[in-house]
């Protein structure tokens, strides 16, 4: 794959501005949106707040009149930069093969029966089998939704690791051209090892990625059927292999996912039908279906480009800033939770409501359908948010604490003929991580003084946050 490959359509481009006036996380006047893409196109970066603050939502390729995907001449120069500049050290947490991962970190903290869930699926990568529940990336830090009791039959034909990269969502949406090119090997080799002809996504990213971005920007072509496990779960539900037996007395707003616009929005379709079959009221956000925010996580990929260190602090504020915009404008809409399909959304807007003592419940649809199927899902996310915590504190006293730990990096290539499996941890690291999770969950922490001093920092920071992206707006607004 060419690192000089294009897809934004500069010659159907009419620099009207309309992609980023239309953008929910910048939302330009009309004449600062049309700057903002002619430096864009001009490759002056460090002009445009599109590549500063783009959380990857990709709303502005569908907003595009002329359909000349400006989305991807931001990933275009987020790759040129990572070319340049490489990555500072807190992208290793989302490599497999860096020893910092969050994988390797959180796999000794989890309890027995989830250790044993994501080495099955592994194992099942050397296995023929023409359909599979693809488990993927987010999903192997929240293994405990694959336990529940309406996924009981299906069980057997999970699959997956986290060496298998996401099919490229992540990679693609830091502009790495080539590494996603590799990924797109990787799973060709490993879905003809396996005679796999249909894939249900417990991640629909994955779905989205096998089905239309990895064939229409890459060029690959995959003899799978690849479609959101959600499709799967609706199906099951009409046809009565999944009984709902309580309707559910709830108001929830969705929170549709990046990746949830493509297939013509049918996946945000799929989630608000499952949502009215178990009786729940949908009330919605502001910013919804096609102009939804992102839920935060991806707003960390632009505080990874350019020169410098890449201050971990400034990613985590940017992290914590996106996902209480999108709590907050939840809370506005008066429901009692919010209810995403994505793992990765579940597990930080779940850690943005236990760090600020929200009353909103944050759940995965599956955890509904379970609810409404009488059962109680195992509700262990709260512990995981203090887990994933440790594990970065963990990489930020490395960054703290040592010159080294502070360079960029280029990532490793990636092994095309398997998924490699995950990095060894340091064991002062592993060390580290288990005090720091066990410190995290004591009494000491978990009470409700401890618990609002902690909330009040988190509110701090993300004010302090927000005053200079204001001050920086002015500044730039004046240049």
């Amino acid at each position: 794959m060419k690192a000089d490959f294009r897809w934004f359509r500069e010659e159907d481009c009419t620099r009207c501005g309309i992609c980023f006036a239309g953008c929910p996380v910048l939302e330009l006047p009309q004449s600062e949106a049309v700057n903002d893409i002619q430096h864009l196109i001009a490759g002056a970066v460090e002009r445009s707040l599109a590549f500063r603050r783009c959380t990857t939502c990709n709303v502005c390729d569908f907003l595009c009149p002329e359909g000349a995907l400006p989305y991807e001449l931001i990933l275009e120069r987020f790759n040129e930069s990572r070319l340049t500049h490489g990555l500072p050290p807190i992208a290793k947490l989302i490599f497999p093969d860096e020893p910092e991962n969050i994988w390797t970190g959180l796999r000794p903290l989890m309890d027995r029966d989830e250790r044993v869930l994501l080495e099955e699926w592994e194992r099942r990568l050397d296995t023929q089998m023409e359909e599979i529940i693809f488990t993927g990336f987010y999903t192997n830090i929240v293994p405990f939704l694959a336990r529940l009791t309406i996924l009981d039959d299906l069980r057997g034909i999970m699959a997956g690791a986290e060496g298998l990269c996401g099919c490229g969502g992540d990679s693609n949406k830091l502009g790495m051209i080539e590494m996603t090119g590799d990924i797109i090997t990787l799973l060709k080799n490993t879905f003809s090892r396996m005679g796999v002809r249909r894939v249900h996504c417990f991640m629909e990213a994955e779905a989205m990625m096998l089905g239309e971005v990895l064939p229409e920007r890459y060029g690959a072509a995959f003899d799978v059927t690849a479609l959101p496990l959600d499709y799967l779960i609706l199906e099951r539900i009409r046809k009565g292999i999944i009984s709902l037996t309580v309707p559910l007395d709830m108001a929830v707003t969705v929170h549709d996912n990046c990746m949830s616009r493509y297939d013509g929005g049918r996946p945000q379709k799929t989630v608000r039908d499952i949502l009215q079959l178990t009786g729940c009221t949908i009330r919605e956000m502001e910013h919804t279906r096609f102009n939804g925010l992102c839920c935060g996580w991806a707003a960390t990929i632009p505080t990874l480009q350019g020169r410098g260190s890449g201050n971990p602090m400034n990613t985590l504020l940017s992290l914590l800033s996106s996902l209480y915009r999108r709590l907050e404008e939840a809370q506005r809409t008066g429901a009692d939770a919010i209810v995403t399909s994505c793992p990765a959304c579940y597990i930080f807007l779940n850690l943005i409501a236990t760090l600020t003592m929200s009353r909103m419940k944050v759940y995965h649809v599956l955890e509904v359908v379970e609810l409404a199927a009488g059962n109680i899902p195992p509700r262990k996310i709260e512990d995981r948010c203090w887990e994933v915590l440790a594990v970065a504190t963990t990489l930020l006293t490395r960054w703290m604490g040592s010159s080294r730990d502070r360079r960029r990096f280029h990532p490793k290539p990636i092994d095309t003929g398997s998924p490699a499996p995950l990095a060894g941890q340091r064991p002062e690291d592993a060390r580290r991580t288990g005090h720091l999770a066990a410190f995290f969950k004591h009494p000491l922490v978990q009470n409700r003084l401890s618990r609002k001093i902690v909330k009040w920092a988190v509110l701090g920071g993300i004010r302090g946050y927000r005053y200079r992206e204001r001050q920086e707006m002015k500044r730039h607004r004046s240049d």
